[in-house]
């Protein structure tokens, strides 16, 4: 069936149609806000960062919310139809994945490893939740950071500059990966193409940014205060920081810590990926394999230690770990625990009031299972246990991150595990008889 042209576009076309339906009525409504006004502050010259409640990063994004929003209005302001157009990106964004990461696993293992692959990022509920559901955009950043090491592996270290610094553009913490980038090119592409890609790739994004300010002339002040905002560094006090997110800063939080006041210590992150850094630098040989595993290693510490990550952040890792786990390392247990993880993660997303994504859906069939929601989530009662769940589950995901990148770094561990598993089974059987 894999090998069939015509099965494999006729599943790629179901699972586009039912993306495309699913967008018409989910979202994340403070998300979708945000991409609606900064399309409507963009028509109107308004700074897109002004405002208290705008968009995260760089101005790239802002760009199709323009455009979503002149499509909202010439066609009479139907915003069933602005959810399918501001979306339309990341699900060929999901797709687009999944065409490149089937045709590099196609290429360095076989066809059927490679149709595996793609149908795995096709149909995965991950993808289909964050870009046709939530509408955030992540699948583009993970596109362009996948581009970015295809053409790098296939040494085409410029063109992968180019789009690892897309990646940034679009949504500035792809740079995290930036140092295993530097470092698979050079030891294996050398010092120049290594100094290149670095300048190029933080280039792209920066002269981008100052190209776009200056020509609208906007206060660059505001910006700046955007994309530090969540660790924070300009200011406290704002209700995210005093709760963490999907990791342990969340669980923190719980234990009545203000950890917005000690903005310090919240700069740990930076400390972990240097020492990570030199853990990978100091290798003599830094395979393709290392250089997937390296990628994951980032984008993993990274979430683990960052002050504010949510859901989405873990699509982008997703790719590589697919690409390990399916054609580099393919056992079984590799994908029961990135199942597992990403188990986890629903539970924490569901805590985290993301049933709310459904509402445009209710309004249309059940306007009263809004209400139960609002009951389920912000009473007096059950609300508390939510929150409490929440704090708890980003714990749980942190260290369920921690053991699976422990196992990827250190295969041999797994291995005594089972062997420890076996043993006590044995033990268990001989004791029966």
């Amino acid at each position: 069936m894999l090998k069939s042209k015509k099965t494999f576009f006729g599943i790629f076309l179901a699972f586009f149609i039912i993306e495309a339906l699913i967008s018409l009525w989910t979202g994340h409504e403070f998300d979708l806000d945000i991409w609606f006004n900064t399309g409507k502050w963009l028509s109107q010259g308004i700074n897109i960062y002004f405002p208290p409640l705008h968009i995260g990063y760089p101005p790239l994004w802002a760009f199709w919310c323009g455009i979503a929003y002149l499509v909202y209005q010439f066609f009479g302001e139907n915003y069933v139809l602005w959810r399918f157009v501001i979306k339309l990106p990341l699900i060929l964004a999901n797709f687009g994945l999944a065409f490149i990461v089937g045709k590099f696993v196609e290429n360095r293992f076989d066809l059927r490893i490679g149709r595996k692959a793609a149908l795995v990022i096709v149909g995965c509920s991950f993808f289909i939740y964050i870009s046709a559901m939530w509408g955030q955009i992540n699948a583009l950043s993970a596109l362009f950071v996948f581009l970015a090491f295809y053409f790098v592996v296939n040494q085409k270290s410029l063109l992968g500059s180019v789009f690892l610094g897309l990646a940034i553009t679009i949504k500035i913490y792809p740079i995290v990966v930036l140092p295993a980038f530097f470092i698979y090119t050079l030891k294996n592409l050398g010092k120049k193409k290594a100094a290149s890609f670095l300048i190029s790739a933080i280039g792209i994004p920066v002269l981008f940014t100052l190209f776009v300010f200056a020509l609208f002339r906007w206060d660059l002040l505001y910006f700046f205060k955007t994309i530090f905002y969540s660790t924070p560094v300009f200011e406290s006090g704002i209700i995210l920081q005093n709760v963490g997110n999907m990791n342990f800063w969340s669980f923190i939080a719980l234990q009545g810590i203000d950890i917005a006041s000690a903005w310090e210590v919240r700069q740990i992150w930076i400390v972990v990926l240097a020492g990570n850094f030199f853990y990978w630098v100091r290798k003599r040989k830094f395979s393709e394999e290392n250089f997937v595993i390296s990628i994951i290693s980032f984008y993993l510490l990274w979430m683990i230690t960052y002050g504010w990550v949510a859901e989405q952040s873990f699509l982008d890792p997703l790719p590589f770990i697919f690409l390990l786990i399916l054609a580099y390392r393919p056992k079984k247990i590799y994908i029961y625990l990135v199942g597992g993880i990403n188990f986890l993660i629903y539970v924490y997303s569901f805590a985290n009031h993301n049933l709310f994504l459904f509402v445009p859906f209710l309004e249309i069939v059940s306007p009263s299972l809004i209400v139960d929601i609002e009951n389920l989530y912000f009473s007096s009662d059950i609300g508390p246990i939510f929150w409490t769940l929440r704090g708890t589950m980003g714990l749980v995901v942190s260290l369920s991150l921690i053991v699976f990148l422990a196992i990827i770094l250190k295969p041999e561990l797994l291995e005594i595990l089972q062997e420890r598993v076996q043993d006590l089974k044995d033990m268990i059987l001989k004791r029966k008889k």
